[in-house]
């Protein structure tokens, strides 16, 4: 069962290795992103940054959905991570019963706009969120537990 389904660029690092787990009672981390799984080094580190006592899933989107379609991906707490609102969008198609999307981080750059300290979103980003809103998706931006939510429909 997912209990928290978080876009952040940053995929793996403390706060989302240690706070969030801790907060929800997680007793699995999935990170699914189709270019991580290629890079040793960012497996390495993802690895290392992981607290004790909870599984870490690092795969593929495609192989993010399989799990959760799986019977065993229901007996757990899960914490699942993608880096973007499309890998979002992707999982939310195949997967029944995803409620709420953490929009937490998305990286600034050429041909994105702030909308947010936290949040750029080209327009990519801003589509992908539209479909998943219209889903019935409860999507808002928070970044730590306690932080204030703001629905995403608020900077679309």
């Amino acid at each position: 069962m997912v209990n928290l389904f978080r876009v952040d660029f940053r995929l793996l690092h403390f706060q989302t290795s240690q706070t969030w787990p801790k907060k929800l009672g997680c007793s699995m981390i999935i990170v699914a992103n189709d270019e991580v799984v290629k890079d040793t080094l960012r497996i390495s580190l993802m690895k290392m940054s992981a607290p004790g006592g909870i599984k870490l899933k690092i795969c593929s989107v495609d192989d993010a959905v399989s799990y959760l379609l799986s019977e065993e991906s229901k007996s757990g707490k899960i914490e699942l991570i993608v880096e973007s609102p499309k890998d979002a969008y992707r999982i939310c198609k195949d997967v029944p019963g995803l409620k709420e999307l953490n929009v937490a981080l998305l990286k600034g750059g050429e041909g994105k706009r702030m909308v947010s300290p936290s949040l750029n979103f080209s327009p990519e980003d801003e589509e992908y969120l539209k479909k998943i809103l219209e889903m019935g998706l409860k999507a808002e931006s928070y970044v730590a537990p306690d932080d204030k939510r703001v629905s995403i429909e608020k900077y679309l």
